[in-house]
């Protein structure tokens, strides 16, 4: 309190430092001690909060940044479906929305079906019959058949065939079909959508070129050209959906009207009922009462303005992909009808919400797909918005399929922009800061996307699982298959390896999996290496006249010295005479050798590969030391045995002291079977003594 209160004195505005320190001076010292001390709190206390706040700006500020960098791309996309968009309407506002006068005037009079009652009234069970996936169309009361046919379905730009169709018109919408080439029975088409009337533009096309018989039929938010088989089919085409939306529209007129009659009837249908005396006509007018209050009921609800404009508003949502509010409308509307009877009025209606609702799911899920035509490299601020009101719609499980194909087109993006330029471990570490970096962003886009649905928590450790296979075989096919030496293959395992225990650290754990996959190429490459090393010192052995190491000059052998203090073996006590080493060049070849063979194994160093690591390092001291004691024992050599036991001892205590300290500095304990090794020198040594008595 009492710092707060300083802090609030502080910032008044007019304070005068000089007045209040003059006015705290003349109570003593203790109170200015005080005072410095408040002073120095608040100070720190201040700092704390600016760092805080200069982290949470600059957390911000990243965040900001990514989403304008990957929505950059996005933005020169949508320009340019924009202009295309403009030119398609330049393109419709010359076309006729009629057809020419020369073939209406041709038009034989024997267009007209010849039943057309009968063709009005048959029965919906057609396409229960002939149509595989549509029962949701027939559940609609009073819909009916008026036409149908065969068209074919052309590409917008190429005016190719795309597909055969076929074309059923009910008297409240439309219903696309496509052809089963191979299917045998009765059911010969498959439900491909349905379009209510209100949302359809018919637009006639000229005939032109390969194109002909041909109409646009434009379907919010899409449109499509299709081609009938003959001008007299296209004109009945055109005709019978003019006249059918006519009477749609004359209908609904209608029902508006006897909404507005019924609602005013509803006052006096109880006075009515009241006025009855009879018993057993009362009872029956109760019931009727009852009813009609019920149908009067659903009556009021469709009449609301809000419900008469639902639909139109889902429509100009959908179209300006304001999606968090088709889906408050949605949700909305299912709460005011989920307690409805349903009847055939609201059996329409839903109909109605319902194909908008699938419109609205299929934009959603758009947002979240990946085609050539859109970038792939969407914001995820962007997907988690569509995800969430997927979610709200009751399309998790969509939600998530879709979001988690999304991040593997973006990881896949990704890598694809990596380019192999220089050493292969440059590459790798570029490769595992992309990928592990996207895994890790996946994983908390996927807590904040899926919070409380915890089911879908699987498919993201299935998806990590299949991602990762994905990067280890570009990492296998890098390292491994590549032919490259050990040290490179240990970076780069190493690398791996450190990513993995980083994505541990948040709660994904994938290092098992990449150990359990790579350890069989790893394995052959380090028992390769060892039989290289081994092989090496029986061919150096034959040649081996153990002379010490001549470099000519000064120069050349300071050039030694620092080429091996580089792998970090001291030789400088073992020079003499300017220019000699007391070591041979087998010896000083096998260090060498053996402390980068070291290095590296310790670098890929783990519990399973110990003994694997252990029995390489043993195996290859056993040559060396087999090399010094048939050394040793050869006539050809008994001049030379102090020098042997110089390079003996460099090799078994010197070299040995140093792979020690690296198992040391690597928290490692020190194989007992490299001790052993370390006590061949004192067993050469009291061979030598032994021979010399």
């Amino acid at each position: 309190m009492a710092d707060g209160r300083l802090a609030q004195d502080l910032s008044t505005p007019g304070f005068d430092p000089e007045h209040y320190i003059s006015r705290l001076s003349e109570e003593g010292e203790m109170p200015l001690l005080e005072m410095r001390q408040k002073v120095h709190i608040l100070s720190e206390k201040t700092a704390q909060e600016l760092k805080k706040n200069v982290y949470k700006n600059y957390s911000q500020f990243i965040e900001t940044a990514r989403e304008i960098s990957i929505l950059e791309g996005e933005m020169y996309q949508v320009s340019h479906m924009l202009t295309e968009q403009k030119q398609l309407m330049n393109t419709m506002l010359e076309m006729s929305l009629v057809s020419d006068k020369a073939v209406v005037e041709e038009a034989p009079k024997e267009a007209e079906p010849e039943n057309p009652e009968e063709e009005t009234r048959r029965n919906l069970a057609f396409l229960l019959e002939k149509v595989e996936g549509c029962s949701s169309v027939t559940e609609v009361p009073g819909r009916q058949l008026i036409h149908n046919g065969d068209l074919a379905e052309l590409h917008m730009e190429s005016f190719a065939q795309v597909q055969r169709v076929h074309m059923f018109l009910l008297n409240d919408s439309l219903m696309i079909a496509s052809w089963l080439p191979n299917r045998r029975g009765p059911v010969r088409y498959r439900f491909q959508g349905l379009y209510e009337l209100d949302n359809l533009a018919i637009v006639n096309i000229r005939d032109a070129g390969p194109v002909k018989n041909a109409f646009k039929v434009l379907m919010f938010p899409d449109s499509k050209i299709y081609q009938a088989d003959s001008a007299k089919s296209k004109r009945q085409w055109l005709d019978i959906l003019e006249d059918t939306k006519k009477k749609k529209l004359a209908r609904d007129k209608l029902k508006k009207e006897t909404v507005a009659r019924l609602a005013e009837q509803q006052m006096t249908a109880s006075a009515h009922a009241a006025q009855k005396q009879d018993e057993d006509r009362a009872l029956s007018a109760e019931t009727d009462e009852v009813d009609s209050a019920t149908d009067a009921m659903e009556t009021e609800l469709l009449a609301a303005d809000w419900l008469q404009e639902l639909p139109e508003d889902l429509d100009m949502c959908i179209a300006q992909r304001d999606f968090e509010g088709a889906v408050d409308l949605v949700e909305r509307v299912n709460d005011q009808l989920k307690e409805c009877q349903k009847t055939p009025a609201i059996k329409e209606f839903r109909a109605r919400i319902d194909h908008r609702v699938k419109l609205l799911t299929e934009g959603l899920m758009s947002e979240l797909q990946v085609s050539p035509e859109r970038s792939l490299r969407g914001g995820p601020r962007a997907a988690r918005r569509a995800v969430a009101q997927l979610i709200r719609l009751g399309r998790s499980a969509q939600a998530c399929d879709l979001f988690l194909k999304n991040r593997s087109a973006i990881i896949k993006y990704n890598i694809r922009q990596l380019k192999f330029e220089g050493a292969t471990s440059l590459y790798i570490r570029c490769l595992c800061g992309v990928f592990f970096s996207s895994l890790s962003e996946t994983g908390r886009e996927f807590h904040k996307a899926f919070p409380e649905h915890y089911g879908c928590f699987s498919a993201f450790i299935v998806w990590s699982k299949m991602e990762l296979e994905s990067f280890i075989k570009i990492f296998k096919r890098h390292v491994f298959d590549s032919k490259s030496n050990l040290p490179t293959i240990a970076e780069c395992v190493s690398i791996a390896s450190k990513h993995c225990d980083e994505l541990a650290g948040g709660g994904l754990d994938v290092g098992f999996y990449l150990a359990t996959t790579i350890n069989g190429d790893l394995e052959r490459v380090i028992e390769e290496n060892r039989d290289q090393i081994i092989e090496g010192i029986k061919y150096r052995a034959v040649e081996d006249l153990w002379r010490p190491l001549n470099l000519q000059n000064e120069t050349e052998c300071n050039k030694f010295v620092e080429e091996m203090a580089s792998v970090g073996l001291d030789v400088k006590d073992s020079v003499y005479n300017v220019c000699f080493i007391s070591l041979t060049m087998n010896t000083a070849q096998f260090c060498k050798a053996c402390i980068v063979l070291a290095q590296s194994l310790l670098l890929i160093y783990s519990t399973e590969r110990e003994a694997l690591i252990t029995n390489t390092l043993v195996q290859i001291f056993k040559a060396q030391v087999k090399h010094l004691e048939t050394s040793v024992k050869s006539d050809k050599f008994k001049n030379d045995l102090k020098f042997i036991l110089k390079n003996s001892q460099y090799i078994l205590e010197v070299l040995m002291a140093k792979i020690e300290h690296m198992y040391k500095i690597q928290n490692v304990l020190f194989p007992h079977q490299l001790v052993a090794v370390n006590g061949e020198y004192r067993r050469l040594k009291t061979t030598v003594s032994n021979m010399a008595k």
